[in-house]
């Protein structure tokens, strides 16, 4: 006599959840560290100000 498909499913889940185990490893990532002058230069704080003048001209402030 066959067994059910729901008795089938579970007999084939815990043959293959100890192989599944195997492949699934969780790799850890690295915490990027900065400094400070890393963290200025990335949000842009060391660079240049520029506006509009007179006329449309642009120039340094």
């Amino acid at each position: 006599m066959n067994r059910s498909l729901k008795e089938q499913l579970k007999v084939w889940k815990q043959d293959h959840a100890a192989i599944n185990r195997h492949k699934q490893k969780k790799r850890k990532r690295r915490k990027e560290h900065f400094t400070d002058s890393e963290l200025r230069s990335l949000m842009g704080m060391d660079r240049p100000i520029y506006g509009r003048g007179k006329g449309g001209a642009i120039r340094q402030k």
